[in-house]
């Protein structure tokens, strides 16, 4: 056969797929497209979302982008749209990429942005909405964080949390597990926290701790019918903060002293050490010199206790600053 010969049959061959092609009605074509889809994307989301499954971040990332100009095909649906994307942010997520995690959590929400019946997708939908705000935070975007919290906030208000479930709970009978029992009240405790960090952030102290102090009622009496009251910590540290920040160290150190108390209560000893290091520093700031040694020596009293002796040197480290600190200024 000669090369025109195979140029002639070669053309006759894509006629025949053409004419193959024309006569596919355009629903199955959809359906083709559909299935061409999901045979691709189904192991990958099966793989990221299986208990114990094991998969390089960055190959992921590559083999679900992909899979993105699938999205433009007939057939191709608004769900596979949020799943693809809801896939890409979890993977980005576990390759603490906030700011990626943050854009595929959008697109996906913005594919899907209504409610669904159906609970996985429900559930993927609260998920990328509430870690979307961490997210957006960690990647510098406080103000769009903050949104995303109002809106929460506009759906759950704080003095009616008791009605949610305490705690999110998975049924582990279907694989992958199925969420049950969300939003809890833990997750919405997280989200008005958050908007006191992000207050915080954007400079707003006054507000922040406006923000805190509405939250610290309710999480307190949430959190101690739940057996939890040692989470209560970080509203503690975060009012703390926002008080020293307006100049108020003596509530600053109000809030401090009963984040100690809680933390000596759960043993939480880091949160002790640090509370004991915070509280010097705050007499300090104060000129309330007896009042900064008797903090420190709580400290090492501490360290003593527990037979720490990395933080034993760091109570003697913190002596030796204080004092070079008054030698500088007599006068305190």
């Amino acid at each position: 056969m000669d090369l025109h010969m195979l140029a002639r049959h070669t053309a006759r061959g894509f006629q025949a797929l053409a004419v193959a092609a024309a006569s596919m009605s355009p629903s199955a074509q959809a359906a083709r497209s559909a299935a061409g889809f999901e045979a691709r994307f189904a192991p990958l989301y099966a793989t990221v979302f299986s208990e114990g499954g094991s998969f390089s971040g960055r190959a992921m990332s590559a083999d679900l982008q992909a899979l993105e100009p699938l999205l433009k095909t007939p057939g191709v649906v608004a769900r596979d749209a949020f799943r693809l994307y809801y896939t890409q942010a979890s993977v980005y997520a576990r390759r603490n990429m906030p700011e990626e995690a943050a854009k595929a959590a959008g697109s996906a929400l913005a594919a899907l942005p209504g409610p669904q019946a159906d609970t996985e997708l429900s559930y993927a939908q609260f998920f990328l909405r509430y870690s979307g705000i961490r997210w957006l935070a960690d990647a510098g975007q406080h103000v769009a964080a903050l949104r995303q919290v109002k809106a929460f906030q506009a759906l759950y208000p704080l003095p009616q949390i008791a009605r949610l479930p305490a705690e999110m709970r998975w049924d582990s009978s279907v694989k992958p597990a199925r969420a049950l029992d969300f939003p809890s009240q833990m997750q919405i405790l997280g989200v008005y926290e958050d908007e006191g960090y992000l207050l915080h952030e954007l400079g707003r102290f006054r507000e922040a701790r406006l923000a805190n102090e509405r939250l610290l009622p309710i999480a307190r009496a949430r959190l101690s019918a739940m057996g939890k009251l040692p989470q209560l910590r970080g509203v503690l540290t975060n009012i703390a903060q926002n008080c020293y920040e307006l100049g108020d160290l003596k509530q600053a150190a109000a809030y401090l002293q009963e984040r100690l108390q809680i933390a000596q209560t759960a043993q939480d000893h880091v949160t002790v050490y640090d509370s004991y290091f915070q509280l010097m520093v705050l007499a300090h700031e104060q000129q309330q010199e007896p009042q900064a040694r008797q903090w420190l020596a709580r400290y090492e009293q501490y360290a003593l206790s527990q037979k720490d002796s990395e933080h034993q040197a760091r109570a003697r480290e913190l002596l030796a600053e204080l004092e070079q600190r008054n030698a500088r200024h007599p006068g305190k």
